[in-house]
């Protein structure tokens, strides 16, 4: 593994499940020019819409696993062609969309990781109710990028994810919203 120490820069990101790039069901800011966003798709799940999406775009699609031995999980070949697209992202972008099947899982672990590698704090997704973050996809996207988590790291932030979805559930208030967008 290369780790390449990359800091990137503070992108919009906007967590969506795959679904949502449909102009007839959400009014996305895709009517603006396709240099201004870019799109990281980690699920396989066909959407005719970003199919034909000619703006930046990556698919690397992966299974919503976080057991590094299960075949089709997400690998450092994932995290790799990650950062390469980021980083050839013209200076026009300013929005990261990042999805996958629901818009909680693959697609919020990679949002979290761009977010702790533009050197902001990532708790933002971590503490989302609605997230349930991929931290396979996390641990080895911050790796590859040249920041050091411990798995233990990871495992607290699961377990404040898994506490904040409880407080949901228990109908406690919480300032966070499904699909949130992050500045």
């Amino acid at each position: 593994m290369n780790k390449v120490n990359t800091e990137i820069k503070k992108y919009t990101i906007h967590i969506l499940a795959v679904t949502a790039f449909n102009p007839k069901h959400f009014e996305l800011p895709f009517d603006l020019p396709q240099e201004r966003n870019a799109v990281i798709i980690c699920t396989g799940r066909e959407n005719e819409y970003l199919k034909n999406y000619e703006g930046n775009k990556l698919d690397v699609a992966f299974l919503d696993v976080e057991d590094p031995r299960v075949l089709g999980g997400f690998r450092y070949v994932h995290a790799r062609a990650i950062i390469r697209f980021i980083s050839l992202l013209p200076d026009e972008v300013t929005d990261l969309y990042v999805c996958c099947s629901k818009g909680q899982s693959r697609s919020a672990g990679v949002a979290a990781a761009l977010i702790r590698m533009s050197g902001r704090d990532d708790e933002i997704v971590w503490n989302n109710p609605f997230y349930n973050p991929n931290s396979l996809a996390y641990y080895r996207l911050c790796r590859q990028a040249g920041i050091l988590v411990t798995p233990l790291e990871v495992q607290t932030k699961k377990r404040q994810n898994e506490k904040a979805y409880l407080n949901l559930q228990e109908g406690k208030p919480t300032k966070y919203e499904r699909w949130q967008i992050i500045e």
